[in-house]
């Protein structure tokens, strides 16, 4: 078995590695390429396999498609398809509520005619998992103990004089200015 080399890039080499794997931060997404044992590259759900697809299904369409209509979700598919009256193509973004879905988008060419919703493509999608510990110059508090300053946090009607108040080596300071240690009780 080959072993598979992983290489971050900002864009694709014109000659790739054999069995190699290629990170390319493109701008604001990633994609990711897979080279055989010959060093040609194949698309990983990304923009140029996901592009090809639309491509390829948008060529076999026998029907008349407007534009790919992009909505979030199969609810907002149905509500769409409920408007059309002619042939579209609607990709899903996360059409995880079709049961035919196991994660991720979903390309469906809609026939008016039949009005039958098919699906052509589906497309799962990368997740990322951040760890808290890896971010980097984030807080040393743990989540919990955030949670937890939170859920202890009040306010005070009178908090901008409460704020006023602070304290240094000789004790108690009020709006930077030190306070008598005798309470005054004449003119209050």
């Amino acid at each position: 078995m080959a072993q598979v080399r992983f290489y971050k890039v900002t864009s694709l080499p014109g000659t790739l590695q054999a069995d190699a794997f290629y990170y390319v931060e493109n701008g604001t997404y990633a994609e990711s390429y897979l080279t055989n044992s010959a060093g040609v590259a194949r698309a990983v759900g990304n923009s140029a396999m996901i592009n090809a697809l639309i491509s390829e299904a948008l060529a076999n369409w026998s029907g008349s498609a407007s534009t790919v209509q992009i909505v979030a979700d199969i609810a907002a598919r149905d509500a769409l398809i409920a408007t059309l009256d002619a042939n579209a193509m609607i990709l899903v973004v996360d059409a995880s509520a079709d049961p035919t879905v196991d994660a991720g988008s979903a390309l469906y060419a809609y026939d008016a005619t039949a009005d039958e919703v098919y699906k052509i493509a589906e497309y799962e999608s990368m997740d990322v998992v951040l760890q808290w510990a890896d971010i980097v110059g984030g807080p040393s508090s743990t989540p919990a103990q955030i949670d937890n300053s939170v859920s202890l946090a009040h306010g005070h009607g009178n908090k901008s004089v409460l704020d006023q108040l602070s304290s240094d080596a000789e004790g108690l300071l009020f709006n930077g200015q030190g306070i008598d240690p005798r309470w005054k009780t004449v003119d209050w």
